[in-house]
Protein backbone atom coordinates (compact mmCIF):
# COMPACT_ATOMS: atom_id res chain seq x y z
CA UNK A 1 0.00 0.00 0.00
CA UNK A 2 1.08 3.37 -0.74
CA UNK A 3 0.83 6.46 1.57
CA UNK A 4 1.23 10.16 0.45
CA UNK A 5 1.45 12.77 3.08
CA UNK A 6 0.91 16.46 1.67
CA UNK A 7 1.69 19.57 3.59
CA UNK A 8 -0.65 22.34 1.36
CA UNK A 9 -0.03 25.40 0.15
CA UNK A 10 -1.04 28.56 2.01
CA UNK A 11 -2.69 30.53 -0.99
CA UNK A 12 -1.74 34.00 0.81
CA UNK A 13 1.85 33.17 1.83
CA UNK A 14 3.70 31.84 5.23
CA UNK A 15 4.71 35.34 6.50
CA UNK A 16 7.56 33.50 8.74
CA UNK A 17 8.74 32.21 5.18
CA UNK A 18 8.07 35.24 2.86
CA UNK A 19 9.40 37.72 5.34
CA UNK A 20 11.83 35.98 7.94
CA UNK A 21 13.01 32.68 5.35
CA UNK A 22 11.75 30.42 8.13
CA UNK A 23 10.64 27.09 7.17
CA UNK A 24 10.90 24.52 9.57
CA UNK A 25 10.47 20.80 9.04
CA UNK A 26 6.60 19.74 8.73
CA UNK A 27 7.05 17.68 12.18
CA UNK A 28 3.17 16.38 11.64
CA UNK A 29 3.56 14.54 8.49
CA UNK A 30 7.09 12.86 9.87
CA UNK A 31 4.82 11.61 12.73
CA UNK A 32 2.11 10.19 10.53
CA UNK A 33 4.69 8.89 8.30
CA UNK A 34 6.28 6.74 11.55
CA UNK A 35 3.15 5.24 12.29
CA UNK A 36 2.77 4.08 8.70
CA UNK A 37 6.10 2.46 9.14
CA UNK A 38 5.18 0.73 12.61
CA UNK A 39 2.59 -1.63 10.84
CA UNK A 40 4.53 -2.05 8.10
CA UNK A 41 3.77 0.33 5.49
CA UNK A 42 7.27 1.51 4.49
CA UNK A 43 6.16 3.02 0.79
CA UNK A 44 5.22 6.43 2.33
CA UNK A 45 6.17 10.10 0.82
CA UNK A 46 5.69 13.37 2.13
CA UNK A 47 5.61 16.47 0.11
CA UNK A 48 5.76 19.46 1.94
CA UNK A 49 4.20 21.72 -1.03
CA UNK A 50 6.04 25.13 0.37
CA UNK A 51 9.34 23.62 0.58
CA UNK A 52 8.93 21.73 -2.42
CA UNK A 53 8.11 25.13 -4.49
CA UNK A 54 5.15 22.97 -6.02
CA UNK A 55 1.67 24.45 -7.71
CA UNK A 56 -1.31 22.44 -7.38
CA UNK A 57 -0.87 21.55 -10.77
CA UNK A 58 2.30 20.26 -10.26
CA UNK A 59 1.07 18.37 -7.04
CA UNK A 60 -2.03 16.68 -9.24
CA UNK A 61 0.77 15.50 -11.80
CA UNK A 62 2.45 13.90 -8.90
CA UNK A 63 -0.34 11.80 -7.73
CA UNK A 64 -1.51 11.06 -11.31
CA UNK A 65 1.77 9.59 -11.80
CA UNK A 66 2.46 7.88 -8.49
CA UNK A 67 -1.43 7.07 -7.93
CA UNK A 68 -1.18 6.11 -4.03
CA UNK A 69 -3.67 4.61 -1.90
CA UNK A 70 -3.58 6.82 1.02
CA UNK A 71 -3.28 10.85 0.94
CA UNK A 72 -3.06 12.07 3.86
CA UNK A 73 -3.55 16.40 4.05
CA UNK A 74 -2.71 18.17 7.14
CA UNK A 75 -4.73 21.22 7.31
CA UNK A 76 -3.43 23.37 10.52
CA UNK A 77 -3.67 26.37 8.15
CA UNK A 78 -7.16 27.83 8.42
CA UNK A 79 -5.96 29.84 5.52
CA UNK A 80 -4.84 26.83 3.56
CA UNK A 81 -9.08 25.51 3.39
CA UNK A 82 -9.80 26.20 -0.01
CA UNK A 83 -7.12 25.11 -1.68
CA UNK A 84 -6.73 21.71 0.01
CA UNK A 85 -10.78 21.23 -1.12
CA UNK A 86 -9.83 22.05 -4.19
CA UNK A 87 -7.10 19.67 -4.44
CA UNK A 88 -8.75 16.48 -3.09
CA UNK A 89 -11.87 17.48 -5.93
CA UNK A 90 -9.11 17.73 -8.05
CA UNK A 91 -7.48 14.08 -7.18
CA UNK A 92 -11.01 12.63 -7.28
CA UNK A 93 -11.43 13.46 -10.79
CA UNK A 94 -8.75 11.30 -12.02
CA UNK A 95 -9.18 8.30 -9.24
CA UNK A 96 -10.37 7.37 -5.96
CA UNK A 97 -7.83 7.19 -3.23
CA UNK A 98 -8.81 7.30 0.21
CA UNK A 99 -8.09 10.72 0.87
CA UNK A 100 -8.12 11.80 5.03
CA UNK A 101 -7.55 14.91 6.75
CA UNK A 102 -6.21 16.06 10.26
CA UNK A 103 -5.04 19.29 12.08
CA UNK A 104 -6.77 21.98 13.39
CA UNK A 105 -9.09 23.48 10.97
CA UNK A 106 -10.09 19.66 10.04
CA UNK A 107 -10.77 19.12 13.45
CA UNK A 108 -13.49 22.13 13.47
CA UNK A 109 -14.93 22.44 10.57
CA UNK A 110 -15.07 18.90 9.48
CA UNK A 111 -17.91 18.78 7.45
CA UNK A 112 -17.05 21.09 4.72
CA UNK A 113 -14.44 18.90 4.28
CA UNK A 114 -16.07 15.71 3.82
CA UNK A 115 -18.52 17.76 1.19
CA UNK A 116 -15.80 18.54 -0.60
CA UNK A 117 -13.44 16.08 -1.61
CA UNK A 118 -12.17 13.98 1.97
CA UNK A 119 -13.33 10.88 2.58
CA UNK A 120 -12.22 10.77 6.76
CA UNK A 121 -11.69 13.36 9.08
CA UNK A 122 -8.86 13.10 11.77
CA UNK A 123 -9.76 14.60 15.05
CA UNK A 124 -7.67 16.30 17.27
CA UNK A 125 -4.49 14.21 18.27
CA UNK A 126 -4.32 11.76 15.11
CA UNK A 127 -1.13 9.71 15.35
CA UNK A 128 -2.70 6.92 16.30
CA UNK A 129 -6.36 7.53 14.84
CA UNK A 130 -4.66 7.84 11.31
CA UNK A 131 -2.79 4.62 12.25
CA UNK A 132 -5.92 2.91 12.69
CA UNK A 133 -7.44 4.19 9.54
CA UNK A 134 -4.52 2.93 7.59
CA UNK A 135 -5.14 -0.57 9.03
CA UNK A 136 -8.61 -0.72 8.66
CA UNK A 137 -7.97 0.62 4.91
CA UNK A 138 -5.66 -2.37 4.21
CA UNK A 139 -7.72 -5.04 5.73
CA UNK A 140 -10.95 -3.46 4.11
CA UNK A 141 -12.47 -3.64 7.68
CA UNK A 142 -15.24 -0.92 8.64
CA UNK A 143 -14.43 2.60 10.28
CA UNK A 144 -17.05 2.81 12.90
CA UNK A 145 -14.78 0.86 15.30
CA UNK A 146 -11.96 4.22 15.11
CA UNK A 147 -12.26 6.18 18.21
CA UNK A 148 -11.67 10.43 16.94
CA UNK A 149 -12.65 10.40 13.63
CA UNK A 150 -15.73 11.42 11.34
CA UNK A 151 -15.87 9.68 7.74
CA UNK A 152 -18.68 9.62 5.14
CA UNK A 153 -20.67 6.26 4.82
CA UNK A 154 -22.72 7.01 1.48
CA UNK A 155 -25.13 9.99 2.29
CA UNK A 156 -24.30 9.91 5.85
CA UNK A 157 -21.35 11.45 7.43
CA UNK A 158 -20.42 9.18 10.94
CA UNK A 159 -19.02 10.56 14.00
CA UNK A 160 -17.46 8.02 16.13
CA UNK A 161 -16.93 8.42 19.82
CA UNK A 162 -14.02 10.15 21.45
CA UNK A 163 -10.11 9.05 21.32
CA UNK A 164 -8.63 9.56 24.88
CA UNK A 165 -5.48 11.63 24.97
CA UNK A 166 -2.35 10.14 24.88
CA UNK A 167 -0.65 10.16 28.06
CA UNK A 168 2.81 8.64 27.10
CA UNK A 169 4.41 10.30 24.27
CA UNK A 170 7.25 7.97 24.80
CA UNK A 171 5.39 5.08 23.46
CA UNK A 172 5.13 7.18 19.83
CA UNK A 173 7.42 5.85 17.98
CA UNK A 174 10.29 8.11 16.58
CA UNK A 175 8.91 10.86 13.99
CA UNK A 176 10.32 9.59 9.87
CA UNK A 177 13.22 12.48 9.99
CA UNK A 178 14.29 11.03 7.04
CA UNK A 179 11.94 11.47 4.77
CA UNK A 180 12.50 15.11 4.00
CA UNK A 181 15.29 17.13 2.37
CA UNK A 182 16.91 18.78 5.25
CA UNK A 183 18.30 21.70 2.62
CA UNK A 184 14.89 23.15 2.04
CA UNK A 185 13.85 23.81 5.45
CA UNK A 186 15.70 26.90 6.79
CA UNK A 187 15.91 30.16 9.28
CA UNK A 188 17.73 32.68 6.35
CA UNK A 189 16.98 35.34 8.57
CA UNK A 190 19.44 34.38 11.30
CA UNK A 191 22.11 32.45 8.97
CA UNK A 192 22.83 29.24 7.39
CA UNK A 193 21.73 26.00 8.35
CA UNK A 194 18.79 23.34 8.11
CA UNK A 195 15.82 23.78 10.99
CA UNK A 196 14.27 20.51 12.12
CA UNK A 197 11.52 20.42 14.22
CA UNK A 198 10.90 18.50 17.75
CA UNK A 199 8.16 17.92 20.02
CA UNK A 200 8.84 17.50 23.63
CA UNK A 201 5.48 17.97 25.33
CA UNK A 202 1.94 18.32 24.42
CA UNK A 203 -1.28 20.31 25.62
CA UNK A 204 -1.66 23.52 27.49
CA UNK A 205 -1.90 23.73 30.92
CA UNK A 206 -3.64 27.84 30.45
CA UNK A 207 -6.66 29.32 28.59
CA UNK A 208 -6.09 32.28 26.30
CA UNK A 209 -9.48 32.79 24.53
CA UNK A 210 -7.98 33.13 21.11
CA UNK A 211 -6.10 30.14 21.13
CA UNK A 212 -6.34 26.61 19.03
CA UNK A 213 -4.10 24.68 21.30
CA UNK A 214 -6.27 23.44 24.17
CA UNK A 215 -9.36 22.53 22.12
CA UNK A 216 -7.29 20.81 19.53
CA UNK A 217 -4.72 19.27 22.02
CA UNK A 218 -6.15 19.19 25.29
CA UNK A 219 -5.05 21.36 28.11
CA UNK A 220 -3.54 18.79 30.20
CA UNK A 221 0.14 19.27 29.54
CA UNK A 222 1.85 15.83 28.60
CA UNK A 223 5.70 15.25 28.31
CA UNK A 224 8.26 13.26 26.61
CA UNK A 225 11.11 11.41 29.31
CA UNK A 226 14.33 13.39 28.26
CA UNK A 227 15.73 9.90 27.40
CA UNK A 228 13.14 10.21 24.41
CA UNK A 229 13.89 13.72 23.90
CA UNK A 230 17.71 12.88 23.44
CA UNK A 231 17.66 10.07 21.28
CA UNK A 232 15.41 12.22 18.76
CA UNK A 233 18.06 15.81 19.04
CA UNK A 234 21.05 12.73 18.31
CA UNK A 235 19.24 11.24 15.46
CA UNK A 236 18.15 15.19 14.17
CA UNK A 237 21.98 15.63 14.65
CA UNK A 238 23.35 12.84 12.90
CA UNK A 239 21.24 14.07 9.79
CA UNK A 240 23.16 17.41 9.67
CA UNK A 241 20.35 19.58 11.17
CA UNK A 242 22.02 22.78 13.05
CA UNK A 243 19.06 23.86 14.21
CA UNK A 244 16.66 22.61 16.24
CA UNK A 245 12.56 24.36 16.55
CA UNK A 246 10.86 22.87 19.56
CA UNK A 247 7.87 22.75 18.21
CA UNK A 248 6.01 22.57 21.67
CA UNK A 249 3.16 26.12 22.34
CA UNK A 250 5.16 26.63 25.75
CA UNK A 251 8.76 24.94 25.99
CA UNK A 252 8.54 25.60 29.87
CA UNK A 253 5.64 25.10 31.93
CA UNK A 254 6.03 25.34 35.78
CA UNK A 255 5.76 21.69 36.59
CA UNK A 256 8.45 20.97 33.69
CA UNK A 257 11.14 22.99 35.39
CA UNK A 258 13.18 20.56 36.96
CA UNK A 259 12.60 18.18 34.03
CA UNK A 260 13.72 21.20 31.66
CA UNK A 261 17.24 21.93 33.90
CA UNK A 262 18.06 18.08 33.92
CA UNK A 263 17.63 18.17 30.05
CA UNK A 264 19.68 20.83 29.77
CA UNK A 265 22.52 19.48 31.82
CA UNK A 266 22.56 16.66 29.89
CA UNK A 267 22.63 18.37 26.66
CA UNK A 268 25.65 20.54 27.79
CA UNK A 269 27.17 17.04 28.88
CA UNK A 270 27.13 15.67 25.09
CA UNK A 271 28.06 19.18 23.93
CA UNK A 272 25.77 18.36 21.13
CA UNK A 273 26.33 21.19 19.14
CA UNK A 274 22.72 22.30 18.10
CA UNK A 275 21.09 25.49 18.58
CA UNK A 276 17.47 25.81 20.05
CA UNK A 277 14.29 28.08 19.07
CA UNK A 278 11.72 27.67 21.66
CA UNK A 279 8.60 29.17 22.68
CA UNK A 280 8.49 30.70 26.50
CA UNK A 281 5.71 32.07 28.48
CA UNK A 282 6.65 35.80 30.24
CA UNK A 283 6.01 34.99 33.52
CA UNK A 284 7.83 31.75 33.78
CA UNK A 285 10.95 33.18 32.02
CA UNK A 286 10.76 36.17 34.56
CA UNK A 287 10.55 33.78 37.25
CA UNK A 288 13.74 31.57 36.32
CA UNK A 289 17.19 33.34 35.51
CA UNK A 290 19.52 30.59 36.84
CA UNK A 291 16.96 28.07 34.09
CA UNK A 292 17.73 30.74 31.46
CA UNK A 293 21.38 30.80 31.67
CA UNK A 294 21.61 27.43 31.71
CA UNK A 295 19.36 26.88 28.77
CA UNK A 296 21.87 29.42 27.19
CA UNK A 297 24.59 27.13 27.84
CA UNK A 298 22.82 24.36 26.39
CA UNK A 299 22.16 25.95 23.14
CA UNK A 300 18.74 28.13 23.41
CA UNK A 301 19.51 30.80 20.69
CA UNK A 302 16.59 31.76 19.85
CA UNK A 303 13.34 32.29 22.08
CA UNK A 304 9.63 33.54 21.10
CA UNK A 305 7.64 35.23 23.48
CA UNK A 306 3.67 35.64 23.50
CA UNK A 307 3.29 39.14 24.73
CA UNK A 308 -0.13 40.33 23.20
CA UNK A 309 -0.75 43.55 24.36
CA UNK A 310 0.78 46.49 26.32
CA UNK A 311 -2.50 46.89 28.19
CA UNK A 312 -3.38 45.26 31.11
CA UNK A 313 -7.01 45.22 30.83
CA UNK A 314 -7.00 43.46 27.72
CA UNK A 315 -4.24 40.65 28.75
CA UNK A 316 -6.96 40.08 31.77
CA UNK A 317 -9.64 40.04 28.90
CA UNK A 318 -7.63 37.43 27.28
CA UNK A 319 -7.26 35.23 30.33
CA UNK A 320 -3.77 35.47 29.05
CA UNK A 321 -2.55 35.47 32.62
CA UNK A 322 0.94 37.16 32.42
CA UNK A 323 1.55 41.14 33.23
CA UNK A 324 3.09 43.92 30.94
CA UNK A 325 5.74 44.00 33.70
CA UNK A 326 6.62 39.67 33.26
CA UNK A 327 7.14 40.53 29.35
CA UNK A 328 10.05 43.40 30.26
CA UNK A 329 11.89 41.38 32.49
CA UNK A 330 11.75 38.22 30.53
CA UNK A 331 13.10 39.83 27.76
CA UNK A 332 16.34 41.76 29.83
CA UNK A 333 16.94 38.01 31.27
CA UNK A 334 16.57 36.73 27.71
CA UNK A 335 18.98 39.51 26.67
CA UNK A 336 21.47 39.15 29.25
CA UNK A 337 21.97 35.29 28.33
CA UNK A 338 23.03 36.37 24.29
CA UNK A 339 19.27 34.93 22.97
CA UNK A 340 17.87 36.74 20.75
CA UNK A 341 14.02 37.97 22.18
CA UNK A 342 11.19 37.63 19.88
CA UNK A 343 7.84 38.89 20.51
CA UNK A 344 4.97 38.09 19.77
CA UNK A 345 1.77 41.01 20.07
CA UNK A 346 -1.58 41.20 18.54
CA UNK A 347 -4.39 44.02 17.89
CA UNK A 348 -7.66 43.81 17.21
CA UNK A 349 -9.67 42.16 20.16
CA UNK A 350 -13.34 42.59 20.10
CA UNK A 351 -13.22 44.44 23.18
CA UNK A 352 -9.97 46.50 22.44
CA UNK A 353 -10.22 50.39 22.22
CA UNK A 354 -8.01 52.39 19.88
CA UNK A 355 -6.67 53.50 23.19
CA UNK A 356 -5.66 49.81 23.92
CA UNK A 357 -3.79 49.15 20.76
CA UNK A 358 -1.92 52.36 20.86
CA UNK A 359 -1.17 51.36 23.86
CA UNK A 360 0.09 47.74 22.54
CA UNK A 361 2.42 50.11 19.73
CA UNK A 362 3.78 52.20 22.66
CA UNK A 363 4.71 48.98 24.70
CA UNK A 364 6.60 47.39 21.94
CA UNK A 365 9.07 50.64 22.15
CA UNK A 366 9.43 49.46 26.06
CA UNK A 367 10.51 45.89 24.95
CA UNK A 368 12.88 47.51 22.58
CA UNK A 369 14.26 49.81 24.93
CA UNK A 370 14.91 46.62 27.14
CA UNK A 371 16.42 44.67 24.06
CA UNK A 372 13.79 42.60 22.20
CA UNK A 373 15.64 42.10 18.74
CA UNK A 374 12.05 41.88 16.72
CA UNK A 375 8.52 41.70 17.02
CA UNK A 376 5.92 40.26 14.80
CA UNK A 377 2.25 42.01 15.28
CA UNK A 378 -0.70 40.04 14.15
CA UNK A 379 -4.58 40.60 13.96
CA UNK A 380 -6.65 38.99 16.77
CA UNK A 381 -8.49 36.30 14.55
CA UNK A 382 -11.33 34.20 15.88
CA UNK A 383 -10.05 30.77 14.42
CA UNK A 384 -12.19 27.69 14.45
CA UNK A 385 -13.05 25.84 17.66
CA UNK A 386 -11.50 28.98 19.73
CA UNK A 387 -14.40 30.93 22.29
CA UNK A 388 -14.09 33.84 20.54
CA UNK A 389 -14.90 31.79 16.44
CA UNK A 390 -18.55 30.89 18.74
CA UNK A 391 -18.98 33.89 20.48
CA UNK A 392 -18.74 36.02 16.86
CA UNK A 393 -20.52 33.83 15.11
CA UNK A 394 -23.27 33.88 17.41
CA UNK A 395 -23.31 37.48 17.84
CA UNK A 396 -23.19 38.17 14.23
CA UNK A 397 -19.79 39.42 14.13
CA UNK A 398 -17.74 37.68 11.40
CA UNK A 399 -17.83 39.34 8.28
CA UNK A 400 -16.53 36.65 5.77
CA UNK A 401 -15.96 33.51 5.84
CA UNK A 402 -13.46 33.33 3.10
CA UNK A 403 -11.18 31.01 5.13
CA UNK A 404 -8.21 32.08 3.07
CA UNK A 405 -8.21 35.28 5.13
CA UNK A 406 -7.80 33.48 8.53
CA UNK A 407 -4.04 34.12 8.19
CA UNK A 408 -4.18 36.09 10.98
CA UNK A 409 -2.80 39.00 9.32
CA UNK A 410 -5.82 40.10 8.56
CA UNK A 411 -9.26 41.18 9.85
CA UNK A 412 -12.38 39.19 9.44
CA UNK A 413 -14.47 40.17 12.25
CA UNK A 414 -16.69 43.29 13.65
CA UNK A 415 -14.70 45.01 16.54
CA UNK A 416 -14.91 47.79 18.69
CA UNK A 417 -12.69 49.75 16.49
CA UNK A 418 -13.33 49.87 12.06
CA UNK A 419 -10.98 46.27 10.95
CA UNK A 420 -9.42 48.76 8.05
CA UNK A 421 -8.45 51.08 10.87
CA UNK A 422 -7.30 47.92 12.81
CA UNK A 423 -5.34 46.79 9.52
CA UNK A 424 -3.57 49.87 8.90
CA UNK A 425 -2.76 50.33 12.57
CA UNK A 426 -0.97 46.77 12.73
CA UNK A 427 1.18 47.79 9.98
CA UNK A 428 1.93 51.05 11.84
CA UNK A 429 2.79 49.41 14.79
CA UNK A 430 5.51 46.86 12.86
CA UNK A 431 7.07 49.14 10.70
CA UNK A 432 7.37 51.94 13.89
CA UNK A 433 8.88 49.64 16.32
CA UNK A 434 11.47 48.55 13.68
CA UNK A 435 12.16 52.33 12.86
CA UNK A 436 12.61 52.73 16.89
CA UNK A 437 14.76 50.20 17.41
CA UNK A 438 16.97 50.89 14.55
CA UNK A 439 17.06 54.52 15.98
CA UNK A 440 17.52 53.42 19.68
CA UNK A 441 20.46 51.24 18.92
CA UNK A 442 22.56 53.02 17.48
CA UNK A 443 21.94 56.46 19.82
CA UNK A 444 22.51 54.04 22.54
CA UNK A 445 25.42 52.50 20.79
CA UNK A 446 24.16 48.98 21.64
CA UNK A 447 24.77 45.67 19.83
CA UNK A 448 24.85 41.67 20.47
CA UNK A 449 27.92 39.84 21.42
CA UNK A 450 29.84 36.62 21.00
CA UNK A 451 26.98 34.21 18.57
CA UNK A 452 24.23 36.94 18.84
CA UNK A 453 26.51 39.51 17.20
CA UNK A 454 26.82 37.45 14.33
CA UNK A 455 23.20 36.40 13.80
CA UNK A 456 22.20 39.72 14.52
CA UNK A 457 24.29 40.86 11.13
CA UNK A 458 23.26 37.95 9.41
CA UNK A 459 19.66 39.15 9.71
CA UNK A 460 20.65 42.79 8.65
CA UNK A 461 22.01 41.36 5.55
CA UNK A 462 18.52 39.10 4.81
CA UNK A 463 16.80 42.20 5.73
CA UNK A 464 18.46 44.78 3.30
CA UNK A 465 18.02 41.82 0.80
CA UNK A 466 14.08 41.34 1.04
CA UNK A 467 13.83 45.18 1.43
CA UNK A 468 12.12 45.57 -2.25
CA UNK A 469 9.89 42.81 -0.43
CA UNK A 470 9.52 45.05 2.24
CA UNK A 471 8.73 48.15 0.25
CA UNK A 472 6.11 46.73 -2.25
CA UNK A 473 4.14 45.46 0.86
CA UNK A 474 3.87 48.66 2.06
CA UNK A 475 2.60 50.11 -1.68
CA UNK A 476 0.17 47.67 -1.31
CA UNK A 477 -1.39 48.37 1.99
CA UNK A 478 -3.96 50.95 0.79
CA UNK A 479 -5.38 48.64 -1.61
CA UNK A 480 -5.52 45.78 1.32
CA UNK A 481 -6.84 48.09 3.38
CA UNK A 482 -9.75 48.97 0.79
CA UNK A 483 -10.27 45.65 0.15
CA UNK A 484 -11.33 45.23 4.02
CA UNK A 485 -13.04 48.46 4.38
CA UNK A 486 -15.23 46.78 1.59
CA UNK A 487 -15.66 43.43 2.39
CA UNK A 488 -16.54 44.57 6.05
CA UNK A 489 -19.40 47.05 4.77
CA UNK A 490 -21.00 44.55 3.13
CA UNK A 491 -20.60 41.87 5.22
CA UNK A 492 -22.78 43.04 8.00
CA UNK A 493 -25.25 44.28 5.33
CA UNK A 494 -25.51 41.04 4.49
CA UNK A 495 -25.84 37.58 5.31
CA UNK A 496 -22.13 35.59 4.95
CA UNK A 497 -23.56 32.29 5.43
CA UNK A 498 -27.51 30.40 5.06
CA UNK A 499 -28.51 29.95 8.80
CA UNK A 500 -28.38 26.64 8.28
CA UNK A 501 -24.69 26.86 7.52
CA UNK A 502 -23.84 28.93 10.57
CA UNK A 503 -25.37 26.57 12.92
CA UNK A 504 -23.48 23.88 11.66
CA UNK A 505 -20.37 25.57 12.02
CA UNK A 506 -21.01 26.42 15.91
CA UNK A 507 -22.02 22.65 16.17
CA UNK A 508 -18.67 21.33 14.69
CA UNK A 509 -17.07 23.90 16.71
CA UNK A 510 -18.56 23.32 19.68
CA UNK A 511 -17.61 19.64 19.39
CA UNK A 512 -14.49 19.88 20.86
CA UNK A 513 -13.35 15.98 20.79
CA UNK A 514 -12.15 15.78 24.32
CA UNK A 515 -15.61 16.95 25.97
CA UNK A 516 -18.84 14.98 26.27
CA UNK A 517 -20.79 17.93 24.39
CA UNK A 518 -19.35 15.74 21.21
CA UNK A 519 -22.25 14.20 21.16
CA UNK A 520 -24.41 16.70 21.01
CA UNK A 521 -23.77 17.62 17.65
CA UNK A 522 -26.68 17.23 14.78
CA UNK A 523 -25.35 17.09 12.04
CA UNK A 524 -23.50 13.81 12.53
CA UNK A 525 -24.83 10.30 13.32
CA UNK A 526 -23.09 9.64 16.58
CA UNK A 527 -21.60 5.63 16.27
CA UNK A 528 -21.70 4.50 20.42
CA UNK A 529 -20.28 1.34 21.39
Amino acid sequence: MKVLLIKPLNPTGSGYTTKFGFLPTPLGLQVLAAQARAIGINDVRIVDMEADDLTADQMVEYVERWRPDVIGITLHATAAHAFSQDLAKRIKAIYNPLIVAGGHQATFVPGELLDNGFDIIVLGEGDEAFRDVLEHYRDNADFSDIPGIIFKSGNMKIRTEKRELIDDLDRLPIPAFDLVDKERYTFKVFGEGSVATVETARGCPYACDFCSVTPTWGNKWRNKSNDRIMEELRIVKSLGYRWVFFTDDIFVVYPNVKQRSDLFDRIIEEDLGLKFIVQMRADVTSKNPDLIRKASQAGLTIAFLGIESGSEEVLKAMHKGIMTSASVNAVKILTQNNIVVLGGMMLGAPYESFRDMMKTIKFSRVLARAGIDAIQISTYTPLPGTRIFLDALRKNEIFTLDWSRYDILTPVAKTRVNPAIIQALTAYGYYSFYAYKWLHDRLHEVRAVGFKDQIMMNAQKFIMRMMPSYIKDIFRLPSDIMKTAILYRNGIRKRIATDEHVRELIADSSSIVYKETDVKNPYFKIKTQ
